[in-house]
């Protein structure tokens, strides 16, 4: 047995042992364990982190769209990969697995690794490798350590994936990681792998029962504008062809090929829609190189040639985001089902959809085949999840967010409802409406400074002339506070800055005649009230201390919406000077 001196870490050769003080690393872990009988398959974690030092030795990103062909034919150390988009196959000791999109595994020293990805795939890959040692010797004095080669995870790893993401991509990307970052980091990682069980298949076939079902529709989905053959998703699938295809039918109701022949004809029709791309090129856009075949294709799948489509008039609308409900509504048409928020003069079936990116997807697909959808509407912080789960069933348009205003998103939704003139109505009556405001507010107020902020679990923010700023600094051309305006200097009208974060006290720049503060519940205004005006820092802004703050609520004033502006607007006359709604 070979013994360092304290604090130093040793080499790469096998049953190394390693001798330091009982102040150094083996320190970080404060709690002492009883010891755990060895027969049991998983010790306790906090037991076999109080007698381990893990040691990160490497961490990369591998990422390209033209394939892979990676191996470590001898590690030495614990490898962790994790296949954020990968599709090929893994072979670890000779035994070869076929993988899909999302993996993770754990190999301990000593097993061969090959990974060969598809070519033309694009692919993202972390690869981290680490060092075990285990305590043999333990005394008030020193501690004496010895690579370990078995670690109670390893094989396939069932997730959480988000988690593992966000650990690999700050130990691969960030190069600026002090050591005892990189080392907790790592530490935390195999911490989230604890509860994972060795295992002969992919992750993707333990997450859930028929997580091949999600593999091989992520496939699809991906890869759709390409040739796919059955026998190709069978092997994604780990199955034989005709069992596969037999399964696949009992779960979606439809086989692989109806399902990805749907998918290619609603992006056909999404690129119809949104695009003035010729039909051969929509053709081949979508997977088919003979654009006769396809038109015959899609007029049997759609009842319409190519040509006519693009004519029709859709009525059976979903809308998966609720300021295009919103929008919808203003243009006359009630969709047959929607995320709903806020006030609307009708209300169409509601869907339990996430309001943010992050979330879960909650709806099943049957709420989607019971309406029979025509189109799908969706902003693009929603569309991977709207693909995904209900991408076969209609054609989904995705109107971006952030690129343009509340008028640009009317203009867009109208054009594709053909529905030009009714928004062309509707900003004029904007506009009549929104002049008569301005009159009202000058006449109470002259040229006031309005400072609009919201009070949220996300923490003060102070919004520009989007949003819950649009009524006050749009449509009533109030004066935004210096910070705002200085940053709305130069850039479009609604687009480019939406809010900035500020400390309450430090208002610098954001001094304001009125304050506008939106809360999520409107049962605590009376509080908010009370507070803002016994906390000095609050009273040091001019608004607080002459008695100028009006609470609205937020539920109803974060539609940025034609329907819910003109509500808005109403709301907005009657805070600053007390008079009926403009009509």
């Amino acid at each position: 047995m070979f013994t360092n001196q304290p604090d130093s870490l040793g080499a790469d050769s096998s049953g190394l042992a390693v001798s330091v003080s009982h102040s150094s690393h083996a320190s970080r872990r404060h709690t002492e364990s009883k010891s755990t009988p060895e027969a049991l398959v998983q010790p306790d974690l906090d037991a076999f982190l109080a007698n381990a030092l893990i040691e990160l030795r490497q961490a990369v990103r591998i990422a390209n769209d033209s394939g892979i062909d990676w191996s470590n034919p001898f590690p030495e150390r614990h490898v962790f990969i994790y296949l954020h988009k990968f599709a090929g196959k893994l072979i670890v000791d000779g035994a070869e697995q076929s993988v899909a999109r999302k993996s993770a595994y754990l190999c301990p020293p000593g097993a061969p690794l090959k990974l060969i990805g598809d070519a033309d795939q694009e692919l993202e890959i972390f690869v981290l490798a680490f060092d075990l040692f285990r305590a043999i010797e333990k005394t008030d004095a020193r501690r004496t350590y010895e690579r370990e080669s078995d670690f109670p995870v390893k094989g396939w790893i069932r997730g959480p994936f988000y988690g593992i993401q966000r650990i690999a991509s700050q130990l691969a990307e960030n190069a600026e990681l002090g050591e005892f970052k990189r080392q907790r980091l790592i530490t935390d990682l195999l911490c989230m792998l604890w509860a994972q069980e060795e295992s002969d298949a992919p992750a993707h076939d333990q997450e859930q029962p028929d997580a091949w079902l999600h593999a091989t529709m992520q496939y699809m989905r991906d890869q759709y504008m390409h040739e796919i053959k059955l026998e190709k998703l069978a092997d994604i699938a780990g199955m034989h062809p005709s069992y596969y295809s037999q399964l696949f039918k009992s779960r979606m109701h439809k086989n692989p090929i109806e399902y990805l022949t749907h998918l290619r004809m609603n992006r056909a029709k999404e690129l119809m829609l949104t695009s003035d791309l010729r039909i051969r090129d929509v053709a081949r856009s979508v997977g088919y190189r003979d654009e006769f075949y396809f038109s015959r294709r899609f007029r049997s799948h759609s009842g319409f040639a190519p040509t006519i489509y693009v004519k029709q008039v859709h009525r059976n609308v979903v809308s998966l985001s609720y300021p295009y409900t919103d929008h919808l509504i203003t243009l006359g048409i009630t969709p047959c089902a929607a995320q709903i928020q806020g006030q609307l003069p009708h209300l169409p079936k509601s869907l339990t959809l996430p309001f943010h990116a992050h979330e879960p997807w909650e709806q099943g697909r049957q709420a989607f085949l019971d309406v029979k959808p025509d189109l799908i509407l969706t902003k693009d912080n929603a569309a991977a999840k709207a693909l995904e789960h209900i991408g076969d069933i209609a054609p989904i348009i995705t109107i971006p967010w952030n690129k343009t205003d509340m008028f640009g998103h009317l203009q867009t939704i109208a054009g594709i409802m053909d529905r030009e003139h009714a928004a062309k109505e509707w900003l004029e009556r904007h506009d009549r409406k929104a002049e008569r405001a301005r009159k009202r507010i000058r006449e109470t107020w002259g040229q006031a400074a309005v400072a609009v902020c919201t009070l949220t679990d996300k923490g003060p923010r102070m919004y520009s002339n989007r949003n819950f700023g649009h009524v006050f600094y749009r449509s009533l051309h109030l004066t935004p506070p210096d910070r705002i305006r200085a940053e709305l200097a130069g850039k479009p009208p609604g687009v480019g800055f939406n809010w900035l974060p500020f400390t309450p006290g430090e208002w610098d720049g954001l001094e304001a005649d009125i304050l506008i503060v939106a809360i999520t519940s409107m049962q605590g205004r009376a509080a908010v009230l009370q507070q803002l005006a016994a906390d000095p820092r609050w009273q040091r802004h001019p608004a607080v201390r002459h008695g100028r703050v009006h609470v609205i609520d937020w539920n109803s004033w974060v539609v940025y919406a034609p329907y819910s502006i003109n509500l808005q607007l109403d709301e907005a006359v009657q805070l600053l000077t007390g008079k009926a709604p403009i009509m």
